[in-house]
């Protein structure tokens, strides 16, 4: 397991999305009526402003999600531009309707039931370090 900033992920986050290590972790968005959540989403940033999110849930729907995330992260109105192929930190998957989404862009974990992917950002306020 890797922790980071006190919220530990599982090694198949690192194993199929080996571009995390090299950022660093940001914070965590999550629903606003947390129950039980089905969708979580970890925010990632590099020093040139690049900013990727880890999205752990039950089900993948990245164009829901997107907007889900940028309901939630407020002024800041992050949504995903493209999917981050796992096992390849330079392929990305583009984002396309449920039906049409020929490549899985989600890996399992074998101990829970969540599913992850990684998703590139931009967003409405800029938040590049100094």
């Amino acid at each position: 397991m890797n922790n980071y900033s006190n919220f530990v992920f599982p090694n198949i986050v690192f194993e199929a999305f080996p571009i995390l290590e090299k950022l660093g972790y940001v914070r965590q968005f999550a629903p606003l009526v947390p129950l039980y959540p089905d969708t979580t989403f970890h925010l990632f940033a590099d020093n040139n402003g690049r900013f990727l999110v880890l999205v752990m849930t039950d089900y993948a729907d990245p164009i829901d999600q997107s907007q889900e995330l940028k309901n939630i992260s407020g002024e800041y109105a992050f949504e995903f531009t493209k999917l981050i192929k796992p096992y390849e930190n330079d392929e990305y998957i583009e984002i396309k309707e449920n039906d049409e989404i020929l490549e899985n862009p989600t890996v399992s974990d074998t101990d829970s039931y969540y599913r992850f992917y990684v998703a590139e950002t931009k967003h409405k306020v800029d938040l590049r370090y100094p």
